[in-house]
């Protein structure tokens, strides 16, 4: 048996008992010193050792027993490739009975797969929209026990548990992934991986470095045939054309996609598209448009929480005070408890307290959110905060303070 198993799995079952090196080495006829060794490496654990060991703690609790079925590494290892596949073809759904059957088999958990299978249980938590995070630390602590593919997919999902925390050095994570993910090729995933690194790098404004990507990216997507994720791909090419500035090639993507939607098998692709579509529209000033779009997203069941700031602001650019606020109305009833929802509400209530005219509450509101924005830079309200002090301050006649904001937006916008 590997011997880098056998002494990772002895440390953390030790652990796992709290049992103390002195009494295994009593148990084993050996000094301390010389099980301390084998458990740092600086001694070989023999096959016969490690079997004394589990051995042990069969002894020490009925309950527990150890597989010793080699074979065991090679399936793991092979679920965890399976994995990769559907991830990259959006199909998760259907791993799911095969990891929930694999991972309540005992003989599986307790044998020389520990480590591996502790990642599938990470793989499906992550699948099922569970949280997922638990375990990185047991994992990235023996990450040198894992093949590439194994490695490539325990940083990547590292990466998306970053990037739900808005943390930026999510993209160290996935250039690891890719990194390992040219050792054992799978195809698509490569191109998952990068599809990933875009995201990020939109969420966080960086769309000319997201631009870099998209050619490589498209190229091992559609030779791994998913359609699928190649609509996600458009979408997200259209969304870093917007925040390039780029907003009739935007358009142009949006246009073809409604054109095209009935390849997809499942409608829920129009949400996305009619939701960003919108986005595109209220930055354009099309209010109308822009309503009518996002009214559709709504009707596909989107609950993306920006739409309703397309809803509600849109509206108030009308001039059509009532409609802005039964939006904002119905969003904060609907009580989400996400954080990006939390960031559209606060926004949400700057502009219902500009609507009902509560003066000092509007701008006590908008100064405490325009420096919670510096770190929810994708969400690009910041502008329509400024814009609404400005139409504020001016119909005060507050000159200074007109000013004021007017050098803060420009600042802003980087003049």
């Amino acid at each position: 048996m590997n011997n880098l198993f056998m002494r990772a799995y002895s440390k953390w079952i030790r652990d796992a008992f709290y049992i103390g090196q002195s009494e295994i080495a009593t148990s084993l006829g050996i000094s301390i010193g010389t099980y301390s060794k084998m458990e740092q490496g600086t001694k070989i654990m023999r096959d016969e050792d490690f079997k004394a060991i589990i051995h042990f703690y069969e002894m020490k609790k009925g309950s527990y027993s150890f597989c010793f079925d080699e074979k065991k590494r090679a399936e793991a290892n092979g679920l965890i490739r399976k994995c990769i596949g559907v991830f990259v073809y959006r199909d998760q759904k259907t791993m799911l009975p095969i990891l929930k059957e694999y991972l309540m088999d005992e003989k599986n958990w307790h044998c020389p797969a520990f480590f591996e299978t502790n990642l599938l249980q990470m793989i499906y938590e992550y699948f099922c929209d569970l949280s997922f995070q638990e375990r990185f630390s047991l994992l990235f602590d023996h990450e040198y026990l894992f093949d590439p593919s194994a490695r490539s997919i325990l940083h990547d999902l590292y990466g998306l548990s970053k990037l739900r925390k808005y943390d930026e050095s999510a993209i160290h994570s996935f250039q690891t992934a890719k990194a390992l993910s040219v050792f054992q090729p799978i195809p698509g995933w490569m191109g998952l991986i990068d599809y990933h690194m875009i995201i990020t790098f939109l969420r966080f404004m960086k769309p000319e470095k997201a631009y870099s990507l998209f050619e490589e990216c498209r190229k091992d997507i559609q030779n791994s045939g998913s359609h699928r994720r190649l609509l996600d791909l458009q979408l997200n090419e259209a969304q870093c054309f917007m925040k390039l500035g780029l907003r009739e090639e935007a358009d142009t993507i949006y246009q073809t996609m409604l054109q095209t939607y009935g390849q997809v098998d499942d409608d829920s692709v129009l949400k996305e598209i009619y939701g960003n579509y919108a986005w595109n529209q209220l930055m354009q000033r099309n209010d109308i448009f822009a309503i009518e779009l996002a009214k559709k997203a709504i009707q596909f069941h989107a609950t993306f929480p920006d739409i309703y700031i397309t809803l509600a602001y849109s509206n108030y650019r009308l001039d059509r005070a009532e409609e802005a606020l039964q939006v904002i109305s119905t969003f904060r009833n609907q009580k989400r408890t996400d954080n990006r929802s939390k960031m559209v509400l606060l926004f949400l209530d700057v502009l219902e307290s500009l609507l009902l005219e509560r003066k000092k509450k509007f701008e006590r509101k908008a100064t405490q959110l325009l420096p919670r924005l510096q770190n929810w830079k994708d969400l690009e309200v910041d502008i329509f905060v400024y814009l609404m002090l400005i139409d504020h301050y001016a119909n005060l006649q507050d000159w200074q303070s007109l000013c004021f904001y007017q050098a803060e937006m420009i600042k802003f916008l980087g003049y």
